[in-house]
């Protein structure tokens, strides 16, 4: 049974009392309110933990909602220092975080917390990329003999492959190859990480390896016609009409998607015009707050400035 903290036995007992009752009530005295000093103190500690608790949901909110980049930020931040940890919690957090960074066009901060995503989720996939032929030679895949780390994780895709933008986008081309290479090796059938990959190689000034990919992707579905456009077997307007051809609930993002990457190849090689024309398209239609539309944005404004 917990006893009753009293205030009025922290009162010592009068003189007159004998001196073992007296040293008898000191004893119980000081325990009493040694008790009591601790009760005390946990409910302050039980009031402060409930008084984070009840706003961790609602920085959660805010960092994963709303179009407010920098109450997304501050709202990750608080949820990252509610927990010293690693939990999924914090892994979204910082997932969002980066996102939400990316978009302001703090590349270095958005950088940062990708890497710490990965760090925290997982082993590095890319000796595994390097040492599997079969990956880019189109071969069946042997889970038996493959690295362990090709295991699928959506937390470790989602940073390689926000890291590879984020990368690209600033310009660190060699960075972003190995963060697709990366994705590409835990998700062989990544068609948007192979056509990352053959931007970032066709920036660099190196040969395609698009055409070894293209034989483990599902040539079927979408984005399919976007490989094929690189690989020139498509016109950007066939590209455009399989996009317009999708359902309604598709065609905005495959609308985006086309005016994307048709406008970066177009780029690459040189048609300016074409190149504009799309890019604008994307930035036009690309939902807010993607990562095409960031980087769309950034491209036209390097474009409105080229002689």
């Amino acid at each position: 049974m917990i006893p009753e903290c009293n205030c009025r036995l922290w009162s010592l007992r009068p003189a007159s009392v004998t001196s073992v009752h007296h040293n008898d009530n000191r004893g119980t005295h000081m325990a009493m309110r040694r008790w009591c000093l601790l009760a005390g103190q946990a409910l302050i500690i039980g009031l402060i933990f409930n008084s984070s608790a009840d706003a961790a949901p609602a920085d959660a909110a805010r960092c994963t909602s709303g179009s407010n980049v920098e109450a997304r930020i501050a709202g990750c931040t608080a949820v990252m220092e509610q927990r010293r940890s690693a939990p999924p919690q914090v892994i979204k957090a910082h997932l969002a975080r980066a996102s939400a960074y990316f978009h302001r066009g703090d590349l270095d901060h958005a950088i940062d917390d990708y890497k710490w995503v990965i760090a925290h989720v997982s082993a590095d996939p890319l000796a595994a990329y390097n040492r599997a032929p079969d990956l880019r030679a189109g071969e069946p895949l042997s889970l038996s003999s493959a690295e362990p780390v090709l295991r699928r994780d959506g937390d470790r895709a989602r940073a390689y492959l926000g890291l590879g933008i984020a990368s690209f986008q600033a310009g660190l081309l060699e960075q972003s190859q190995d963060e697709f290479k990366r994705l590409i090796a835990i998700e062989p059938g990544n068609a948007a990480a192979a056509l990352w990959l053959d931007l970032a190689r066709r920036r660099a000034g190196q040969a395609s390896e698009l055409a070894s990919h293209a034989k483990r992707l599902d040539m079927r579905q979408w984005p399919a016609p976007l490989v094929r456009l690189f690989l020139g077997q498509e016109t950007v307007d066939g590209v455009l009409a399989a996009a317009d051809g999708s359902g309604s609930a598709l065609r905005r993002t495959r609308r985006c998607e086309a005016s994307f990457f048709a406008g970066e190849l177009m780029l690459q090689q040189n048609r300016e015009a074409e190149a504009i024309r799309l890019i604008d398209q994307a930035l036009a239609g690309c939902p807010l707050g993607s990562d095409l539309r960031s980087v769309a944005s950034a491209e036209a404004r390097v474009l409105s400035v080229m002689p």
